[in-house]
């Protein structure tokens, strides 16, 4: 299951402001253009994509962001800068994915949203302290 991370900013990104937030996410990254350039891939050293960075998208409909995010994000000032990172779930990805979006945020204002986390059910029976119960 993919870790999704929305940057919302005030200003429209430049390539400069991409390239920052790619520096800030780590210098070791491999970076691999997918769908037209609409998407950037940053991949680990063998080719794995960690993360996958889609082009900003300009909300302009007042109350978008709170139908999209939820109730949290009431009162997020239109227009803004919706900038999606989407990593895999492979060690360091979501990590990755927070410091890009951070860095959009610290260079141009807004917010960035995370998602809650999974609540935590372990299966009925199970021993929680992750022992074999056989």
């Amino acid at each position: 299951m993919s870790y999704d991370v929305v940057a919302l900013i005030d200003g429209r990104p430049s390539y400069e402001d991409v390239l920052a937030g790619m520096l800030a996410a780590g210098p070791d990254w491999l970076v691999r253009e997918v769908s037209d350039g609409a998407v950037l891939q940053l991949c680990s050293a063998e080719g794995q994509p960690l993360a996958s960075l889609e082009a900003p998208i300009l909300i302009q409909v007042p109350g978008e962001v709170e139908r999209l995010l939820g109730p949290e994000l009431t009162g997020v000032p239109t227009p803004v800068w919706w900038a999606e990172v989407r990593a895999t779930p492979q060690e360091g990805a979501p990590e990755l994915a927070d410091r890009y979006a951070a860095a959009l945020v610290q260079r141009l204002g807004g917010q960035v949203w995370k998602p809650a986390p999974p609540p935590f059910n372990p299966p009925v029976g199970a021993d929680v302290a992750g022992g074999n119960n056989a």
